[in-house]
């Protein structure tokens, strides 16, 4: 073999290790394995987050990547669910050999978000066992309260969760009603999303203030917002001093320069008041709860699809857009403006993925109504977007048998069963 050859081979797995950085910043962890000696053009590893495996295969000979289920090596142990796969067929993302790394690893990146791996995974039921979901969603949601008794060292998590008050329990219990069901997991993207729509948006007191500005920047506002916390969630916690600073900064401003203080008026302090309230609220809950739990709590947060699952940051709105403006282009119905700025459909979807908010006001208002337009809700017609695994009808024959066998879905959730409590607190058993 020559030099060049052997090069070749031995750079494989370091571009592949390249390719999956997305994976591994939304939560996925390459699983260690031992193996029998495959073809060395290849380099292949396999990749969990929550319960769900996938293989990822990097060939020289295809000129690609192929991400495929990666259960076939994994058995049915102590979790209530078999190992499951986020892709029903395999997901062949093909990659120009003479482009350079980084735009193979933004080609991979797209693919990514397009099969839904950098966002929370969406749990759907198959309709003949709908009556498996009241069951499924405390038994899914275990991880949650798992991290919260590993924190305190203790059997339940109940009394943690009670500390924290009734409203925030069943605030933070819509979010485990999800439909379709949000898999826990630690996404710093997503827990951001969360942390943006919970301690700016929702529960402050911006709405009381709303009146002083319109929808768009409104918009422009929560974009700004959910940037302001990004650089701040890690996979290991939040650091809630940091979200703090950035989300009450006196001068915050726009990124149109417009300062959010000159804007909301003499409604500005009272925002920022009641920020420092919900900030707190997370402060203690971090305490109480620990980081891993918080995390949790918050990626589910900032993963419904209908509150913010159609927001800015996440990987179905980029899909949402990169799908959305061929389809304008092709019907000619994108904003003259631009044509008159962008000299491609290309240009156009990265600057929305990446700052919708720098664009002007009738391109911001086509964006918002192209995501919504592209967003299937499961009794919509077409295929549900953003994207959703099935549980496999063999999965949930076997699940129901369990349960019933079991004669109480409670002791799944290890006592702290929450999500038919009707009103009253979270964590109470």
């Amino acid at each position: 073999m020559d030099l060049d050859s052997q090069s070749a081979r031995s750079a494989e797995p370091r571009l592949l290790s390249r390719l999956v950085r997305p994976l591994l910043a939304s939560g996925w962890s390459k699983v260690d394995l031992w193996e029998d000696e495959g073809d060395e053009d290849d380099a292949s590893l396999y990749m969990e987050r929550s319960g769900f495996y996938l293989s990822v295969n990097r060939s020289a000979a295809l000129g690609g990547l192929v991400v495929d289920d990666g259960t076939d090596l994994f058995e049915w142990g102590e979790s209530f669910l078999p190992p499951l796969s986020p892709v029903d067929v395999p997901l062949v993302i093909e990659l120009p050999t003479d482009a350079p790394s980084f735009r193979q690893a933004e080609l991979a990146r797209q693919a990514f978000a397009a099969a839904g791996l950098l966002d929370a995974t969406r749990l759907l039921v198959p309709p003949q066992h709908d009556a498996l979901r009241t069951d499924l969603m405390p038994l899914l949601h275990d991880p949650v309260y798992d991290a919260i008794r590993s924190h305190q060292g203790s059997d339940s998590a109940g009394p943690a969760l009670e500390r924290l008050g009734q409203d925030f329990n069943w605030r933070i219990a819509q979010a485990m009603r999800a439909w379709p069901m949000v898999v826990p997991a630690s996404i710093p993207s997503a827990a951001a999303r969360g942390i943006a729509e919970w301690c700016w948006r929702r529960e402050s007191d911006v709405e009381d203030w709303h009146f002083k500005i319109d929808d768009l920047t409104m918009a422009r506002a929560n974009i700004s917002a959910t940037r302001a916390v990004l650089p701040h969630v890690h996979q290991e916690g939040i650091d809630w001093t940091a979200v703090r600073l950035a989300l009450t900064a006196p001068e915050r401003h726009l990124a149109d320069g417009r300062a959010l203080s000159q804007l909301f008026a003499e409604g500005w302090q009272p925002i920022l008041t009641s920020i420092h309230r919900e900030v707190d609220i997370w402060e203690q809950a971090d305490e109480e709860l620990g980081p891993q739990a918080v995390l949790q709590l918050l990626t589910l947060h900032g993963s419904r699809t209908e509150s913010v699952g159609e927001w800015w940051g996440s990987g179905w709105y980029e899909t949402a857009i990169r799908r959305a403006i061929p389809r304008a282009t092709a019907e000619n119905s994108l904003p003259e403006s631009v044509h008159n700025i962008f000299n491609n459909a290309k240009s156009f979807a990265d600057i929305i993925s990446h700052g919708p908010d720098l664009l002007s006001d009738d391109v911001l208002l086509w964006t918002i109504k192209a995501v919504h337009a592209e967003t299937r809700y499961p009794w919509q017609d077409g295929p549900t977007a953003p994207f959703a695994v099935t549980l496999p009808t063999w999965a949930a024959e076997e699940l129901a048998e369990l349960l019933t066998d079991s004669g109480s879905q409670d002791e799944g959730a290890g006592g702290d069963n929450v999500l038919s409590l009707g009103t009253q607190h979270l964590g109470e058993s």
